[in-house]
């Protein structure tokens, strides 16, 4: 099992990508970059943290399956 950090939920509890944008100081296309890349830079997640210490990160981590251990071997 890994986490994965479930970004486009992170986005929508922000109030959108406009304010995502606002509050990270990025161009407000920025946040829906970061859902295509499947990426968010710890500058930003900083941000997101400094404009509201209370919001708990860690819940935006859903586990998911690690397939790379499903795909090993021959298939023949």
């Amino acid at each position: 099992m890994s986490a994965k950090l479930n970004i486009s939920r992170l986005i929508q509890d922000l109030g959108g990508a406009s304010a995502a944008a606002k509050i990270t100081g990025t161009v407000r296309t920025a946040p829906y970059g970061w859902v295509s890349r499947q990426y968010v830079s710890s500058s930003v997640l900083e941000k997101i943290k400094s404009h509201d210490p209370d919001l708990d990160l860690d819940a935006y981590f859903d586990e998911e399956k690690d397939e790379t251990k499903d795909k090993t071997g021959s298939s023949t």
